[in-house]
Formats: C-alpha cells, structure tokens, sequence
C-alpha cells in the first residue's frame, strides 16, 4: 500500500512540468528593464535613440503559438541629443502619430525544460508607425531564464520612405532610408 502511494506521488510530481506547459501563460513587459533603440546612417554619423516599451505582453499557448503586442511612445525615444530628438518628434509627426505598435505571432515555441535556456523564433506581424501598418518578420532570440522569465532580443530594418516618413537631412544630406530597430524586452509571468 505504502508503495502504492509513493508511486503514486512520484507519478504526480513527475507529470507537473507537462500540466504547466498543457496551460497557456500570460507574460508581461518589465518596462524598467526592457528597450526598444532605433538606428539612423547619415554619411557623418549614426544616431541611436533608445525608449522603454509603453506596454507590453505576451502569450505562450499550449500548442506553441506565441503572440505578442508591444507599444512605445515616440516622445520616449532619447539619442542624447535634445535638439535631434526635437527635430525627429517633428519628422515623424509624434503629435499626430504618438505610438508604435507591434502585433504579431510565432509558432512552434516550444518552452525548454531546463534553465537557463536559448530558444529562436520568427515572428511575424504588423508595425504601425507614422500612421501606417506593414507587415514585418523579426529574427529573435528568446532566453527563457527560468519558468518565469524570459529575455527576447532581435533586430531588423524598415524603411522609413515605406512608413511615409520625410527622412530627416543634416547639411542638405538626407538620413539613409534604412532604420534599424532592436527590440530588448524582458517579460515576466503574470502574478509572479
């Protein structure tokens, strides 16, 4: 009988990392902890501006489905340099078009099973900025640090003549067109 029982809770202990990952699970962003920095060429120099995420969550379904939505102000972004920062809140008409938003998916995340851990993903969505949506893939890197953190990093281009955005001149020489973006977000399990 004892050994029934033993069997019985080894069993169970045994089975409980399968039950959590049979359930979906609900991330949020640490904005304190999390970046999104925007890179722009001009012959002279590059410019690198950095903003934490207004917003941010992401949802790991059971059947590795991951979705998730990220927003950041456009006044947040900060180069360094007031005057610049200044003269890209007028380029991207920030009063009229405040927010970039992400929406997108990825399938067949698979959650490890041992910590720390690196899992890759492409995800695939919407980026609304300056007022227009176009669909963007993003090559990403998750760290699922332990069962309830995880660390996305990744990096792809746009192009601001796409998002209808009058690319900004220093000396009568436009920005290059291709813009740079670099997502750094730390999610943690909600309720955690």
């Amino acid at each position: 009988m004892i050994a029934r029982r033993i069997a019985l809770i080894a069993t169970l202990v045994l089975a409980l990392p399968a039950v959590a990952q049979s359930q979906a699970r609900t991330y949020s962003v640490k904005k304190d902890a999390s970046s999104l920095t925007y890179k722009l060429k001009h012959k002279l120099h590059e410019v690198v501006g950095k903003a934490p995420p207004s917003d941010g969550k992401a949802r790991l379904l059971p059947d590795g489905t991951l979705q998730v939505a990220v927003r950041a102000n456009v006044k947040d972004f900060d180069s360094g340099n007031a005057n610049r920062d200044a003269h890209m809140l007028e380029t991207t008409d920030a009063a009229r078009f405040p927010i970039i938003d992400f929406k997108g998916v990825a399938t067949g995340v698979k959650p490890p099973t041992s910590f720390p851990a690196k899992v890759p993903v492409k995800v695939k969505g919407q980026l609304t900025f300056h007022g227009v949506k176009k669909t963007v893939e993003i090559p990403m890197t998750v760290l699922f640090k332990s069962e309830k953190e995880a660390v996305a990093e990744g990096s792809f281009d746009i192009s601001l003549d796409a998002y209808n955005v009058n690319r900004p001149s220093l000396l009568m020489v436009k920005v290059d067109d291709v813009l740079v973006l670099e997502p750094k977000l730390v999610f943690e399990v909600e309720g955690t």
